[in-house]
């Protein structure tokens, strides 16, 4: 065997020694079950109790559907000022083309998130739509900073009702702080019992066995 036959032969041999450890690590995984380390990134504090239960979210290897994420949210999404129900309409079909907010996922991306609430993109998306109103459409936000809409605590793309000029027209009578202080209640109804059983063949091979 001459030279280069044989560092041919050694570079197959790494080769297969390296595909053979990870094809162990990853039966070693399934066997013991720890999903956890397939995870692309960190967890978002909201979806850290999750983490041992892709399902909860995942359908094997699919994208995770607005349906997974109304699971938990629905409740808080009933008044959505921003829904994909909004979109929908011809009028806006055009603002689409700059960011697509029909799904969850265009602004939401667990464990590749780079601000808080599992938020990957910046602050300054707003400007997809909204990037006339601090050059001189409203004179109040006129030359404002383009990423200061939610990163100042002003603006929250889903709920806006506190800063909407026609809820501040509506409650022009009403206290600036009420008599007595107290965090509006809120019901949200679960409709998951108790947590998924571990079923690593519905999570990864999409229900296949």
């Amino acid at each position: 065997m001459n030279r280069s036959q044989s560092r041919f032969f050694n570079l197959n041999i790494v080769v297969i020694a390296i595909a053979g450890l990870i094809l162990a690590w990853l039966i070693a995984a399934f066997a013991l079950d720890r999903r956890t380390i397939f995870l692309p990134g960190t967890t978002s504090v909201g979806h850290s109790l999750f983490e041992a239960s892709c399902v909860s979210c995942h359908e094997g290897f699919k994208p995770v559907t607005n349906d997974a994420c109304m699971r938990c949210h629905e409740a808080e999404m009933v008044e959505d000022a921003h829904g994909p129900k909004k979109f929908r309409d011809p009028r806006w079909a055009e603002l689409l083309t700059k960011l697509d907010v029909l799904t969850c996922t265009a602004c939401h991306q667990e464990h590749v998130h780079i601000f808080a609430r599992g938020v990957h993109l910046k602050p300054e998306m707003c400007m997809s739509c909204h990037e006339g109103i601090i050059q001189g459409e409203m004179k109040s936000h006129d030359g404002f900073d383009p990423s200061g809409c939610w990163a100042a605590g002003c603006h929250n793309f889903h709920d806006h009702r506190s800063i909407s000029t026609g809820f501040l027209r509506d409650n022009l009578d009403q206290p600036s702080m009420l008599p007595k202080q107290a965090v509006p209640e809120r019901t949200v109804t679960a409709t998951v019992e108790k947590v998924p059983e571990p079923d690593l063949g519905r999570e990864f091979l999409g229900g296949r066995s």
